[in-house]
Order: structure tokens, then sequence, then C-alpha cells
């Protein structure tokens, strides 16, 4: 059986922050974006508080998958603003020091089946940020349960007979242009995961295909099921 991962984000206060205390935070991960109807997750204005995934394995050809994944977009912001450096009354350096670059994030789990233990997991990424970026325009995409997450949870059987709940709790650690270690701020999103069945769903046999939702994966904040050509 395969896992299908997502390859392309109800208030920002249901997001749970974490760590250092504002006052030594300058780039801030804020509101979980929804995905809105083309799942561009452009409109900075509306936001999700938690997601759901339903593990239901389904078939497309002669394979079977299960999607595992769950890619969201969030707000953030840079309050470290640029500083220009300016000589003879010219600017020769715009001020990009304070440009915050983000190369890992660092993943923490809480998971409601005691059955299930998932330790911390990194993943590398690129993602920037430039010095006074706004929440209204910037955003930064976070793959919530990574590989050992995604395996050790598809492998549990709690999630056939009950909901599970997952708290993701995931942070970014990264540099500034200048030089200089930086991170922000500790997010928590909660995440239901659930199997609706354990029997593979097999839409083309009843003359129909996936519904695979506005962001094109089975199983993403819906049950896996068929829909009409």
């Amino acid at each position: 059986m395969r896992s299908r991962n997502p390859a392309t984000a109800i208030l920002a206060g249901a997001l749970l922050l974490a760590g250092c205390s504002a006052g030594d935070l300058n780039i801030l991960v804020l509101s979980a974006r929804s995905p809105g109807d083309d799942c561009d997750f452009k409109d900075d204005s509306l936001y999700v508080s938690r997601g759901s995934l339903d593990m239901r394995p389904y078939t497309e050809g002669t394979s079977t998958f299960v999607t595992t994944r769950y890619y969201q977009v969030f707000s953030w912001q840079n309050n470290l603003q640029p500083n220009p450096i300016s000589v003879g009354g010219s600017t020769v350096d715009p001020g990009t020091g304070n440009t915050f670059i983000a190369e890992t994030a660092v993943y923490e789990y809480q998971y409601s089946d005691p059955n299930v233990t998932l330790a911390t997991e990194s993943a590398n990424m690129h993602a920037v940020i430039t010095a006074g970026g706004t929440a209204e325009d910037n955003s930064v995409p976070a793959d919530l349960i990574q590989p050992q997450a995604a395996a050790a949870i598809e492998g549990s059987t709690a999630i056939d007979s009950s909901n599970q709940t997952l708290l993701v709790t995931f942070q970014l650690l990264g540099r500034l242009a200048a030089g200089g270690s930086k991170y922000t701020n500790k997010v928590t999103f909660p995440l239901t995961i659930y199997r609706s069945s354990t029997t593979p769903l097999d839409c083309a046999a009843g003359g129909l295909i996936l519904n695979t939702g506005v962001c094109g994966f089975a199983g993403r904040d819906q049950p896996v099921s068929c829909t009409t050509p």
C-alpha cells in the first residue's frame, strides 16, 4: 500500500503560541490560512482553527493509496525592520540584512492514542520573509505530518474505531541575511485523524471518481468518498 503526500492554511487565537516570550521573538508564525476554493491559501483574512484527515485506503487503477500528509499554509511576519545604509546621500545597502531565511522546520507531536509514540522530526526547507514583511502579504507552508509520524499513525488501529487527536507543534529555524541564527515562535495546530473504513474504496467500480476536495487529495478535511465524473 502506498502513501500519498500533498505536494503542492475560526480565528488566529485558536493557534497555541509557545516557546519564548513575545519580547524575544521577531519572526512570528501566526494564523493558519484557509485553502479557499482553489487551494491557493492566498486570503489572509480567512482562517482555519483545525483540520482532519481520513486515512481510509483507496484504489486508483491497480494501486492502493492512503493520504498520510497534511499540507498547511500559515501567515507570518517579520518585525525586524530594514536598516538602509547611505553614503553621501546615496543608499548603498537597502537594508536587507534583517531578512529572515528559514532552513529547518522542527515538528513535535502529542497524540491521543497511548499505544503510538511519535518522536520529534525535522525537515529541510527554504522560505524567506523580508525585513518588515507583514502577515497580510507573507505566508509559509508546513507539512504537518512528517514521514515517521505518518507511518506510525497509519499502522495503528485506534483510528479504525474512534477519532484521534494529533497536536502538531512546529517551529522554524534559520538565519538572518546579515548572519546570525534566528527562529520563530512555536505554533500548535490540531488535527483529527481517523480511518472511516479499512476496506479500500474503489470508485471506478461504480462508474464514479475519487472525491479529492479543493486541494486534490482524498481524505483532507472530509471523508474519503466518491463523486460523479
